[in-house]
C-alpha cells in the first residue's frame, strides 16, 4: 500500500501540472482535446496499476507460509510414515488410527487456511473499491475543471 500512496501522491501532483496551463498553452501547443486525452491515459494507467497491486497482493495472500501446499506437503509426509509401518505389517492399528487422525487434522488446517485467505482477500477488494473510487473521483473531478476552462475560453 505504500507503493499505491506514493503513486497517488505523484499522479495528482502530475494531473494538477497538467491542468496548470490556459486551454491552449502556448508553451505546450496542447488543446483542451490534447489534455483531456492525456487525462484519460493518465487515469486509466492508474488503474491498471491498481488492479496490478491487488493481483500481486492476492497471489502473496494465497503463497504466504502456511498455504494450502505446504500443508498438502506435510499431510503427504507425515501420512507416507505411517503408510510406510502398515505397508511392513508394523503397528498395523495404530498407523490407520494416526492416519486417520493427520486427516482430520489437515482437513480443519485446510479449512482454517480457506478462511484466513477468504478475509485477507476481502480486506484487500475492499482496499482496491476505495481505491478505484478515489481514482474516479479524481477523473471525474478533472474533467469537470478542464470541461470548465474550456467553457469559459470559448
Amino acid at each position: 500500500m505504500k507503493t499505491f500512496v506514493l503513486s497517488t501522491l505523484i499522479s495528482v501532483a502530475a494531473l494538477g501540472n497538467s491542468f496548470a496551463g490556459t486551454p491552449t498553452d502556448p508553451s505546450t501547443g496542447k488543446s483542451d482535446v490534447a489534455t483531456l486525452k492525456e487525462a484519460v491515459a493518465f487515469h486509466e494507467y492508474n488503474m491498471g496499476v491498481l488492479y496490478n497491486q491487488y493481483d500481486l497482493a492476492e497471489a502473496r495472500i494465497r503463497t504466504s507460509l502456511g498455504n494450502h501446499a505446504d500443508l498438502d506437503r506435510e499431510h503427504k509426509f507425515f501420512v507416507g510414515v505411517y503408510q510406510q509401518d502398515i505397508d511392513k505389517g508394523i503397528r498395523v492399528e495404530p498407523s490407520k488410527k494416526a492416519i486417520d487422525e493427520i486427516n482430520a487434522r489437515y482437513a480443519k488446517l485446510h479449512a482454517e487456511r480457506d478462511a484466513y485467505e477468504a478475509k485477507k482477500i476481502a480486506k484487500l477488494q475492499k482496499q482496491l473499491e476505495v481505491a478505484l473510487k478515489k481514482e474516479e473521483k479524481e477523473f471525474n473531478k478533472a474533467k469537470k475543471a478542464l470541461a470548465q476552462t474550456a467553457g469559459t475560453t470559448r
